[in-house]
């Protein structure tokens, strides 16, 4: 699987607030916030015609999250 760097700014003290909860958790600080933005995104195909569909046009490798969260749509909007 290849990934891909992101990073953002926060406040020290936002900061500081994350590293403690993802330690409460057993979550690394990426793991944490990859499952934030992934549970966000999937509401947003599931609520977002637009998002939907600019979703459904790419192709996911076969057992990724993202092949798993399309079959799912796919399913959902097919019935």
């Amino acid at each position: 699987m290849s990934t891909k760097r992101v990073n953002f700014n926060m406040d020290s003290e936002c900061y500081a607030l994350l590293k403690s909860v993802c330690a409460l958790k057993g979550l690394s600080v990426s793991a944490y916030c990859y499952q934030l933005i992934a549970k966000d995104f999937e509401g947003l195909v599931y609520e977002d015609k637009c998002i939907r569909d600019l979703f459904m046009r790419g192709d996911y490798r076969e057992g990724s999250n993202a092949f798993k969260l399309k079959n799912k749509v796919q399913s959902k909007f097919t019935n």
